[in-house]
């Protein structure tokens, strides 16, 4: 399914709201619809609703301890990311430990379950199109609170989890037992990509790395991971100006701040984005990015994958895993060309000024 197109710059973004509709929208650390279950704060960031049904996004916190059932989706794929703390995660026969930066790719059908083992834990679950989520907070108590809860007053029986389960066409199983004898070494995890629909684990910083001046391109997924529902790229980089500003036809992007900070400019709203802070960027929304801090790193999720070659096209492949700091800057003219000739953008003007907190 292709994002509907928006008259081109024509929303200012909603902040910090779900708006009900396929709308441009900010959403800082923190703010969502929320849910207390099983002892974790559950802080839904995107509803199928909001995103034209391609994708539902939540943070999962929890301290040590804090788990929920192992969940089985026939026709979902869902990607998690750590954000802070360690957790053990459970995928088919498989088992690793994570920590902040780790991913994992879950295909439609593959079991996953996790057990937050820190004491305080913090993960983003993405879900195309979204029906965990729903059943998450269906199961969830709505609550006002910011932070996670001390401890559970109320869990959320198997059964429970079961019978819901049944309504959103998800099995759902016991957590496994941890078993120190499973857990793959850590430089055991993917480093690489597959190249079809199986689940993996990527370590932070890993994946097939695309190389610029002062800025680091690395796929997280790609759309033969995820059925071409979408794609996800972790990039870093130093402080720079915004890009050329432009918008996309036929996709939607979506900008997660994991390190730093990220300034973002959003049909004429300029935005700076800390750890955890999210951006909808639906299509026919006029946009542009700069990295504000010395050093800062996000995740863009593009729903779906048809942007996924531009990294390739305007970028060089590299096996580093840093940029070089102060790297000549320069520009990859013909790349650049071919993606606006092949792929969904549409440049529509410079690089805009920067405009707040011009010394921080």
């Amino acid at each position: 399914m292709a994002s509907t197109l928006l008259e081109p710059g024509a929303h200012v973004p909603i902040a910090n709201a779900l708006p009900g509709a396929q709308l441009p929208y900010v959403m800082a650390a923190g703010h969502g619809d929320r849910f207390l279950l099983n002892g974790q704060l559950l802080t839904v960031i995107a509803r199928p609703v909001d995103t034209g049904d391609l994708f539902g996004a939540a943070y999962l916190s929890g301290g040590r301890g804090a788990e929920l059932p192992a969940t089985t989706d026939a026709a979902e794929h869902r990607t998690v990311i750590v954000f802070d703390g360690l957790v053990q995660v459970w995928l088919g026969s498989e088992t690793s430990l994570l920590s902040p930066g780790d991913e994992v790719v879950i295909p439609a059908g593959t079991s996953f379950a996790y057990r937050m083992l820190a004491g305080e834990n913090r993960l983003l679950l993405w879900s195309s199109p979204g029906h965990s989520l729903e059943l998450l907070s269906r199961l969830g108590t709505p609550t006002a609170s910011h932070v996670r809860p001390a401890r559970a007053e109320r869990l959320v029986s198997l059964d429970e989890f079961r019978a819901v389960g049944e309504e959103f066409g998800v099995d759902v199983t016991a957590v496994p037992l941890f078993d120190a004898a499973r857990q793959p070494a850590a430089g055991a995890r993917h480093a690489g990509l597959p190249r079809t629909e199986e689940a993996f684990f990527l370590s932070a910083g890993e994946g097939e790395r695309y190389l610029g001046a002062d800025e680091m391109h690395s796929y997280m997924s790609r759309g033969a991971n995820t059925g071409g529902r979408y794609f996800a790229v972790e990039s870093s980089g130093a402080r720079s100006g915004y890009i050329p500003l432009h918008f996309h036809q036929q996709h939607t992007e979506n900008f997660i701040c994991l390190d730093g900070r990220v300034r973002l400019h959003v049909n004429g709203r300029e935005v700076l984005l800390s750890k955890g802070d999210f951006v909808h960027a639906p299509a026919g929304t006029i946009h542009s990015y700069a990295y504000e801090t010395a050093y800062a790193r996000m995740v863009g999720v593009l729903a779906p994958s048809i942007f996924e070659p531009f990294f390739e096209y305007v970028f060089s492949p590299t096996e580093e895993s840093i940029y070089t700091e102060g790297a000549v800057p320069g520009f990859n003219g013909p790349g650049f060309g071919r993606a606006q000739a092949e792929l969904d953008l549409v440049v529509v003007g410079p690089p805009p000024e920067r405009v707040a907190g011009l010394d921080i």
